[in-house]
């Protein structure tokens, strides 16, 4: 089911999203520290551009997979996982957009209002291609509701864990 993409719409942020928050420390936790937040909340600009990031709306952030992983050494691997798991998963997390830099010749997203993947034929992201983490955004309600979010986490890590069927 494809959803309206929220962007930087919603404006800077005064902060830190509550629900953002869980799903940054779920994925490090579940990940088993494989993935981890390489930047979140601030507020600027997107790079190159005179646009606000969705970064500043609370709603964004960075998630590193570097091959010299914190975790299990996962790396790449790793950071593709998440990809499948979190799309797959869209609808409960509020995912709006995941931009995986790696893939040449671009890069690649998964966004919303198109409910699934696209590799990039010419230059969208800054980092693309080699980049080794992943942009994560997620909706303004699921960004507010740490409660909702903790829940959503909560059945993949059942899927995860093999208590559920996947």
């Amino acid at each position: 089911m494809n959803r309206k993409y929220t962007g930087n719409a919603d404006g800077a942020a005064k902060g830190r999203r509550a629900g953002l928050k869980v799903l940054i420390d779920e994925v490090v936790r579940l990940s088993g520290g494989d993935l981890w937040n390489n930047g979140d909340f601030g507020i600027r600009n997107m790079k190159g551009k005179e646009s606000l990031s969705v970064h500043a709306t609370g709603r964004a952030c960075d998630l590193s997979y570097r091959q010299m992983s914190k975790g299990k050494g996962g790396g790449r691997a790793a950071g593709v996982a998440w990809c499948k798991m979190l799309s797959k998963h869209s609808e409960a997390i509020g995912l709006e957009m995941i931009i995986d830099y790696f893939p040449e010749p671009f890069g690649r997203a998964w966004k919303c209002d198109r409910g699934g993947w696209v590799k990039y034929e010419r230059a969208m992201v800054s980092g693309a291609p080699k980049g080794d983490w992943l942009h994560v955004e997620v909706s303004p309600q699921m960004a507010d509701d740490a409660a909702a979010m903790k829940a959503a986490f909560k059945m993949i890590e059942l899927e995860l864990t093999g208590q559920v069927g996947g």
